[in-house]
């Protein structure tokens, strides 16, 4: 990612999402939530900055379509379990720049 044609918001929330999708697994026993703080940690620390500024992307810069972090959670969850099209939705209704469009869709087309 990284691609300074795309928003640092939808940058943002694609990275993270990309490590929760390749962490996660059905029949593992680990918590969505641990998985999330483990990938949103390690983006922190490649960037050399703190865990605050990375989560802010789902707590913060996704209102009012995401309160809070269970709901981030919640709309992940079911997108790995069903691939519902609410997250794609949400961070769609989201974009700032004009390719952040096709980069969501292209991510979201690539998890399948």
């Amino acid at each position: 990612m990284g691609d300074s044609t795309v928003s640092q918001k939808i940058d943002d929330v694609l990275q993270i999402l990309a490590g929760i999708r390749s962490g996660y697994r059905r029949d593992n026993s680990e918590p969505l939530r641990r998985l999330r703080i483990r990938v949103v940690r390690q983006i922190a620390q490649q960037r050399n900055v703190d865990y605050q500024t990375i989560a802010d992307a789902y707590i913060r810069r996704l209102a009012p379509d995401i309160e809070r972090t269970p709901a981030f959670d919640h709309l992940v969850e079911t997108w790995l379990a069903s691939a519902s099209p609410s997250l794609q939705q949400v961070l769609v209704s989201h974009v700032l720049d004009r390719n952040d469009p096709a980069r969501v869709r292209e991510f979201f087309a690539s998890a399948v």
